[in-house]
């Protein structure tokens, strides 16, 4: 009783919510736009029908305002009710043409209504609407273009680390996959448009993985997302050396070769076989799987800050492995001596299991 109270009270807000209509076929929250629309015209001509009757009955046989009414009400769904008084011959004649006047919008508004409510309509409507407000909601989140492959495992990943993202792809097949198997949020629409991008949150976004089919449209990707997100980082596939010099041009901070990959984890397969094992149960282990983080000095709480590794006592928080620290300009430290001075302008790298990472994170992080 109450889910069914909950979703009658959510599709009277979404009836008379004030959208703001943009000219964009596109936009799937345009589509639910229109739907509503069409329900809101049914319902307004309805309105407008019963007081037209409301008033004639009023104006042309000087009923009172409740009789003129239940007269529209009948008349207007023909439900073959008797006149509450002997109509004059001009009241006919405007109850003539009301009629006639209504078959067709009483036929119309029926139409649109059961059209919403069939075959699981309104869930659906609701659904949309759920998601788009969850994606408008969205800020310093991830983007990932296109549903391959490679871009499954980055939102296994990402849902692994609880990191909001957001997938756009625009294929019936792969969209299906995502509604039916996954709870991510997605957008059935085309990457290469601007106002795909703008509709998963490019602005507020902190990271985009552009993983298209085709390099000509990734590029096309990196080129757009630089220019509406300048400070954005850009993560792009190629499928070849020349193209990743391509999406560096235009504006993607890494890039990636898949086959350039395999090819040196096959390589290192012939004499360190192991090893390659290794990373694959770093990466395979499940949901307590093996947990990469980056963490900044200047998120440390200030007791250990501008001291070194020894003094700070860092390493003895939490079971959890430093690997590294990445200095300004970009270059890793690995296995940093205990004397390191933990500087505002570092990075840790982290290694651990989740309850691990976030153990440390709980006892060595600032609170909000």
């Amino acid at each position: 009783m109450h889910i069914r109270s909950f979703k009658i009270i959510e599709t009277l807000r979404i009836f008379f919510y004030p959208f703001r209509l943009k000219k964009d076929p596109n936009n799937r929250f345009q589509r639910i736009i229109l739907s509503i629309k069409s329900i809101r015209t049914a319902f307004s001509l309805v309105l407008l029908s019963v007081l037209i009757g409301v008033a004639g009955f009023r104006l042309i046989e000087h009923f009172s305002w409740t009789d003129s009414f239940f007269m529209s009400i009948i008349t207007i769904s023909t439900v073959g009710f008797g006149e509450v008084q002997e109509l004059s011959e001009h009241g006919r004649l405007f109850t003539s043409i009301l009629i006639l006047f209504n078959v067709g919008l009483y036929a119309y508004a029926i139409s649109t209504v059961v059209s919403l409510f069939a075959e699981g309509n309104v869930s659906k409507l609701l659904n949309e609407l759920r998601m788009h407000n969850e994606i408008e909601a969205l800020s310093k989140h991830t983007i990932i273009c296109g549903y391959g492959r490679h871009s499954t495992e980055v939102a296994k990943e990402l849902t692994k680390q609880q990191m909001p993202f957001v997938v756009i792809e625009n294929s019936l097949d792969k969209l299906k996959t995502i509604q039916e198997e996954t709870p991510y949020l997605f957008i059935d629409g085309d990457a290469t448009q601007d106002e795909t991008l703008k509709e998963a949150g490019i602005e507020q976004a902190s990271v985009i993985v552009v993983t298209l089919p085709d390099d000509s449209d990734s590029l096309f990707v990196v080129l757009s997302a630089r220019q509406l997100n300048p400070g954005i980082r850009i993560i792009a596939r190629a499928n070849s050396l020349t193209d990743e010099i391509k999406m560096k041009r235009a504006g993607a901070n890494e890039t990636v070769v898949p086959e350039q990959i395999g090819g040196f984890f096959m390589a290192t397969l012939i004499n360190k076989p192991d090893l390659v094992e290794f990373f694959r149960l770093l990466s395979n282990m499940g949901p307590s799987n093996v947990m990469f983080e980056e963490v900044p000095v200047s998120m440390l709480r200030n007791q250990y800050i501008n001291k070194s590794f020894s003094e700070a006592g860092i390493r003895k928080i939490s079971p959890v492995s430093i690997i590294a620290i990445r200095q300004p300009k970009g270059q890793y430290v690995l296995n940093p001596p205990n004397d390191t001075l933990l500087t505002a302008d570092l990075d840790l790298v982290l290694v651990g299991s989740r309850n691990q990472v976030m153990d440390f994170k709980k006892q060595a992080l600032k609170k909000d």
